[in-house]
């Protein structure tokens, strides 16, 4: 945690001169929270990123009189502060009808900010409230979150401010959110800003979706595709192609096809299985041996429903990327197909499992290129061989349990 009221804990240097910047005031920005700072040295007003969220480890800092951006390395300076930038050079003039719930009166707060323009972030942001309910009893937990969000608040929480900014909105700087924030900081006595980890890992889902994670002793056996039309399992040049010619729907077909041929070939090593598809978008249909509970658009009820679903699955199959968030940490199993995105492996998995030899059955990452022969042979040794396996890797913990 940082604190920013009474003080501000930050000590940071100029980026012109090194000499110590002096904090003044805090900003709001949305994603980012900056220092209106000045320098000791040479007298630069410098916006100094506080270092949560992402700026745990890209921290970023801005000359907004000259423009200029300043990052430990140019991925962060491309990816963040550009946009960063912009946002605060242009701010949004709407006006965000904001949500306050007040649960629990406090007088020293931690604030956790899970606003983020992209929809992983958020939920992984939001997954830090649980070390602060358990670790910081002494303070009260305000939780900022997007709308869409809301519902996975979880218990104990003293409170929840909702603001109505999209994904697709979240880079930008809305004056009427920070002159929110700063007006509802005044009521506290000593704040606290949580780092927000962008991986955190300790939490249990359950305590966010409501839903239970799967139960290895239910005898059905279903295996579940975590269907998207926005990245597919085609070809990357073919599917440029077939945009270029405005023929997506047919790569949305190939998908489909992939996924039905891949089922059928599970289904001759595990006869019992059932199959479903789960996802964003209702475009190509199934045969009705495969369940679809793919939508349009999601919803609280409709979240919560298909995390039940996940829940429900032995073995969960999608393709890298925040999709396989939910359906990770809920399912029992997971094959996560990676697209090239190699540099952020497990970054979209929610690990519900402590043991390394397990979780290294229980989670597994190919290919997308990976043939459905060899996908459905290793979904099979996963479906069939887990009670075997967990027998003969934790023989040694059961026994332990017994001769106590």
């Amino acid at each position: 945690m940082i604190e920013i009221k009474p003080n501000i804990q930050q000590r940071s240097n100029c980026p012109y001169c090194g000499s110590e910047l002096n904090p003044k005031t805090i900003l709001w920005q949305g994603i980012h929270i900056v220092i209106d700072s000045k320098c000791g040295g040479c007298g630069s007003e410098i916006m100094d990123e506080l270092k949560v969220g992402h700026g745990v480890t890209n921290s970023l800092q801005l000359d907004l009189t000259k423009a200029a951006v300043f990052a430990e390395n140019a991925f962060a300076k491309d990816w963040l502060g550009k946009a960063l930038l912009s946002s605060l050079q242009n701010p949004r003039s709407e006006k965000l009808e904001i949500a306050k719930e007040i649960f629990k009166p406090c007088k020293r707060a931690i604030i956790l900010n899970c606003i983020d323009h992209l929809y992983g972030h958020s939920l992984l942001k939001l997954l830090n409230a649980q070390r602060h309910l358990d670790g910081n009893p002494e303070c009260g937990l305000v939780v900022i979150v997007p709308k869409f969000l809301r519902w996975m608040v979880p218990e104990g929480v003293a409170e929840v401010w909702t603001v109505p900014i999209s994904l697709q909105n979240g880079q930008n700087y809305y004056p009427s959110f920070a002159e929110f924030v700063e007006k509802e900081t005044k009521r506290f006595e000593e704040i606290y800003v949580s780092e927000a980890y962008s991986h955190p890992s300790r939490f249990d889902i359950t305590r966010f979706s409501g839903v239970p994670k799967h139960n290895f002793e239910e005898k059905e056996i279903k295996i579940t595709f975590i269907w998207r039309e926005d990245r597919l399992l085609v070809n990357p040049l073919l599917l440029r192609g077939l945009r270029k010619l405005n023929q997506g729907e047919i790569a949305l077909a190939l998908q489909n096809v992939k996924i039905q041929q891949c089922f059928e070939k599970i289904r001759l090593q595990v006869p019992e299985a059932k199959f479903a598809v789960a996802g964003l978008g209702t475009k190509t249909k199934f045969p009705e041996w495969i369940e679809d509970y793919r939508v349009d658009t999601f919803n609280e009820k409709i979240e919560k429903e298909i995390c039940r679903v996940y829940s429900e699955s032995r073995l969960v199959i999608g393709l890298h990327g925040s999709n396989m968030l939910l359906p990770s940490s809920h399912a029992g199993m997971t094959i996560d197909l990676i697209d090239g995105r190699w540099g952020n492996f497990a970054q979209d998995i929610l690990y519900q499992e402590s043991d390394p030899r397990m979780a290294t059955f229980r989670y597994r990452f190919l290919p997308y290129q990976t043939k459905n022969d060899t996908l459905a042979f290793i979904a099979a040794v996963m479906l069939l061989g887990w009670s075997r396996f967990k027998s003969q890797m934790t023989a040694d913990v059961v026994n332990s349990d017994v001769e106590k």
